[in-house]
């Protein structure tokens, strides 16, 4: 019999998977509860709304894109973190091209929700937007700010083309290009 922290932690696999497919609206408890294999009645025991959920989701991913961002900033110097973490669209670029970014596509649609969950939301773009604006003011620029808009921008559009046309090959062009405008910053 499984162990009541495998429960809560199989429903915040499916939920993530399911968000990520389908999307937050369109993903019910029960749709939850089913994908997981615990019965609806459960889910309550862990979670009271799919709010509390949403949270749960929010939190995974953020700490997953933490996690990401302390082993690029092991890197020698900022431009090598930036290049390393352009790694990270390629090696996902299948699950790209699938279902979009699991932190663009969630942090659009929550902040068109009237939740509590739209201010997390944001977080989920902010965390790479700190540390990417954080990498160009390490390297000295003015407009670390800006680079840092761009950095992400690309980063996002990116993912929602290849996503629009189901096409991984997207994220390799666009990231060998944006490796290329980072090299010559």
């Amino acid at each position: 019999m499984p162990r009541t922290s495998d429960k809560r932690e199989r429903l915040i696999r499916s939920a993530d998977q399911l968000i990520l497919r389908r999307g937050f609206r369109q993903t019910t408890l029960s749709d939850i509860a089913e994908d997981s294999g615990v019965p609806l009645g459960n889910v309550y025991y862990y979670f009271k709304t799919k709010e509390e959920i949403g949270r749960a989701i929010i939190s995974g991913r953020t700490e997953a894109m933490k996690s990401l961002l302390a082993e690029c900033s092991q890197a020698e110097d900022p431009k090598s973190r930036l290049l390393q973490f352009l790694d990270y669209p390629v090696k996902v670029r299948r699950e790209l091209a699938n279902n979009g970014c699991p932190l663009g596509t969630l942090s659009y649609e929550l902040s068109h929700l009237n939740s509590k969950l739209c201010d997390s939301a944001k977080d989920l773009i902010n965390i790479v937007l700190e540390w990417s604006t954080h990498q160009f003011e390490l390297l000295g620029r003015a407009d670390a700010r800006q680079l840092g808009l761009q950095f992400v921008s690309n980063l996002q559009g990116m993912s929602l083309i290849a996503n629009a046309l189901k096409d991984p090959g997207v994220v390799d062009e666009m990231v060998e290009r944006t490796r290329a405008w980072i090299a010559s910053l």
